[in-house]
This record gives C-alpha cells, structure tokens and sequence, in this order.
C-alpha cells in the first residue's frame, strides 16, 4: 500500500522512513518521484486509533488464565485473556502444563 500519490503525475509513492526520516509533523519533507522525476513536499500526520473490548474479570468475572507460549517454558507464565494481568503458575498449574522448574542460580564467592 502506498503512502502517497505524487501531485504531479499520481503515481504511488512510498516516503522513505531510514533513520527515522520523514516522521516529524509539522515539516515539510521533499521527496522525488522515481515516475516523473519531480520533486515535491509531503507532511506527516500521525493518527492513534483504540479499540475497546470486555474485561469481564475486572467487573467481578473471574479472570481466564492461559499460559504464555514462552521458550524456554520454565519461564512461561499465566496470562488473563481478558484483561492481560501476567503472574506466576501456581504449582498446581505447572504440573498440569508440564512446566519445567526454573534451575536455581548458582552464586559464586569472591575466588580464593
């Protein structure tokens, strides 16, 4: 999908984005057209969009754990599906989903 159309000659034009170029609002950026060999000015406007849904378990619904899909699996954890509250499994959780323990860290002294 093309970001622009050049005003001169229409065609689809993709604003070069390296080292962050081309993001600032508020400035015009020149930009050439490979097309028509023209050069022009573009802005950047910068839109946020949201999208609501349920959460359930934060109205008093119980929260609907899953486990992350994280490698290696001794570190998954538990995730709600509606909310995204993470926590540790409890040990219950882990045995069911076959999670292995993490390995203890081993501390070294100072070498003697």
């Amino acid at each position: 999908m093309a970001d622009m159309n050049c005003p001169y000659c229409g065609a689809d034009q993709e604003a070069n984005h390296d080292d962050g170029a081309g993001y600032a609002e508020d400035v015009l950026h020149e930009h050439w057209c490979r097309a028509c060999d023209k050069r022009f000015v573009f802005e950047t406007f910068i839109s946020l969009s949201y999208e609501a849904k349920k959460a359930d378990c934060l109205n008093d619904a119980p929260h609907s754990w899953l486990a992350t899909k994280t490698y290696p699996p001794q570190y998954r954890r538990m995730r709600c599906s509606g909310c995204g509250e993470e926590r540790q499994p409890t040990a219950e959780e882990s045995a069911a989903l076959d999670i292995p323990e993490r390995a203890q860290a081993q501390h070294k002294g100072p070498a003697s």
